[in-house]
């Protein structure tokens, strides 16, 4: 299945950005008890962000991301980069 580099990349953007909220969220205070709260709003950005490239779930996502790191490590698919492996 030929993969969107575009649309990938969109999406490790979203991801990135989540990561990055997420990280500063929980660099304030560790133990905060209301950070549950405050995190479903970046969560829900996140995947509201994985939809403009067109993923509809985070498996969807990162399963086209995986399959495009497969291919830009020059394997066909993931089946020659396991025998590679094996």
């Amino acid at each position: 299945m030929p993969i969107n580099k575009q649309k990938v990349l969109a999406g490790r953007k979203a991801v990135d950005a989540y990561r990055v909220a997420h990280t500063a969220l929980y660099a304030i205070d560790p133990h905060r008890k209301s950070i549950p709260e405050e995190h479903t709003p970046l969560l829900n950005t996140m995947l509201d962000d994985l939809k403009k490239p067109s993923f509809n779930s985070l498996d969807e996502f990162f399963a086209a991301s995986e399959e495009l790191n497969i291919q830009e490590l020059g394997f066909k698919d993931r089946q020659a980069l396991d025998r590679m492996w094996h």
